[in-house]
């Protein structure tokens, strides 16, 4: 997915990344630890985290409350919903499944699903369930789907949405994230082997590598030490979000821990689940996916390659990374919606040497901040996010990273667009030592808002004062070229 430019801009803002590598004498399990507990003090993280190196534990620990009624705190035993990372493991047992001739990635759907309701079952192939290019959707965006989330206990029952959802085109032609491509795997898991995933799961990969506090568990299930997920709607408002949690199937959302995770990636490290030339198939990744393998996302950090994946649903976020060449394996698992991501780069950038004045810690602007970030970013529900980023930026010593937040969503939802640009202007005032692709993003959002106001000449030379600063921001071109062949066409 590619982002947005000015998101991209704004988020140099809040985490400026060092190169070098930092000469510091404090263990990095300590530095690490400062980072992760400024972000449960503020509230911004609750769960448990872990790195590691060539299978021996650099640092773990845990925050925040597994149930907060009863104020039963999370610990390094607590079990969390990993979500996607699921995908991962189904990945992993379709690839043995190959490995001992029961199926070949080249199998097509109605091999083993004949009732499929749609002619692409002839052209569908397991590879292409894999890597997310089957065509197939997402049965999360059933009209039913919610209403239904109490009653989805076996594969069969989420199949029937997915066969109510035609396939949006033609298998390995196009990447599109699928839930239900990857449930299909599991009907296919079930119809090879004869088990029930779940059981099948436990017995070809929980069980032999010792992740006897990792499975797929229900809501009415009595689990020992297994958090409640919450979502966090203000400062100091939560909803529980059991209701809502998405059910557990070979496309994600077993329950783990961070230590069972850390036997998952040593026993896949070591060749104990598959072959070398097995686990190198399944992490290959090949057009049209770009940085997805077979259940595996497969990313680049600062030149090293990572495979893993990131898993959510309603009150549970995870964030596993795992890099084969220096052997280190990072895991963080929150009972918070949206509460890994944020740690587990911190813990990234500290792990390969970042400096630690370049990686900001947590403050008491950071909820409010994220919150209406996401708001405007993802949702472009523009008049909620400017309510958080407000929140920030009063008096003297606003938070800046808000500020400019705010004038973009203001901008971007023509609301107050006025106010937007006195916003950026004030940016500008209390940052003059901003970076060249700062005061660039900041002179094209000026202009974007006076477009807004019709105001083209303004706007222009906005745009030319964002090119004079940053002369390759492709935004910026864009915008200056949209606009002059606008002003012609009126003049002709």
């Amino acid at each position: 997915m590619k982002r947005d430019t000015a998101f991209t801009f704004m988020m140099s803002f809040v985490f400026l990344f060092a190169i070098s590598h930092a000469q510091d004498k404090t263990p990095i399990s300590d530095v690490i630890g400062k980072y992760v507990k400024a972000e449960a003090e503020y509230d911004l993280f609750s769960g448990a985290v872990l790195a590691a190196r060539g299978g021996q534990i650099i640092y773990q620990g845990a925050f925040g409350y597994a149930d907060k009624q009863k104020k039963i705190p999370n610990t390094i035993d607590t079990k969390f919903s990993v979500g996607s990372i699921g995908k991962t493991f189904t990945g992993v047992l379709i690839m043995q499944l190959v490995e001992q001739g029961k199926i070949k990635l080249t199998d097509t759907l109605e091999k083993y699903l004949p009732d499929f309701p749609y002619n692409e079952k002839s052209k569908i192939q397991i590879r292409h369930l894999l890597n997310h290019t089957s065509g197939l959707g997402n049965y999360f965006s059933h009209k039913d789907y919610e209403a239904k989330i109490p009653f989805l206990r076996k594969i069969d029952d989420a199949l029937k949405l997915v066969y109510d959802q035609k396939p949006m085109f033609e298998p390995g032609t196009k990447y599109q994230y699928s839930n239900s491509g990857m449930l299909v795997l599991g009907a296919i898991i079930e119809k090879a082997t004869g088990m029930n995933y779940r059981e099948y799961l436990k017995q070809q990969l929980l069980d032999p590598i010792g992740m006897e506090d990792s499975g797929i568990f229900y809501p009415e299930e009595n689990v020992a030490d297994r958090a409640i997920g919450y979502s966090k709607i203000s400062e100091d408002d939560y909803v529980v979000e059991t209701a809502n949690e998405f059910p557990a199937f070979s496309d994600g959302g077993l329950y783990s821990t961070v230590q069972d995770m850390l036997k998952y990636d040593t026993a896949l490290r070591e060749n104990r689940l598959l072959s070398q030339a097995a686990k190198e198939n399944m992490l290959t990744v090949t057009p049209p996916a770009e940085n997805y393998a077979q259940g595996w996302e497969k990313l680049i950090f600062k030149g090293d390659e990572y495979i893993g994946h990131v898993g959510g649903c309603p009150g549970f976020a995870a964030d596993y990374k795992s890099f084969p060449k220096d052997q280190i394996m990072i895991i963080v698992l929150s009972n918070y919606t949206d509460g890994a991501s944020m740690v587990a780069a911190k813990v990234n950038h500290l792990l390969f040497g970042a400096d630690e004045k370049n990686i900001p810690m947590a403050t008491k602007y950071d909820f409010n901040f994220q919150k209406g970030r996401y708001l405007g970013e993802v949702k472009k529900d523009y008049k909620a996010s400017i309510e958080y980023l407000d929140k920030n930026i009063s008096g003297p010593d606003p938070h800046l990273p808000s500020l400019f937040g705010a004038a973009r969503s203001r901008i971007f939802g023509n609301i107050e667009v006025e106010k937007a640009i006195e916003l950026l202007r004030q940016y500008l005032t209390l940052r003059p030592q901003a970076s060249s692709n700062t005061q660039s993003a900041v002179w094209w959002l000026t202009g974007q808002g006076y477009e807004r106001l019709k105001e083209a000449q303004k706007a222009m030379e906005c745009y030319r004062k964002s090119l004079e600063i940053s002369p390759d921001f492709e935004r910026a071109k864009e915008s200056l070229e949209q606009l002059t062949r606008k002003k012609q066409k009126e003049f002709n």
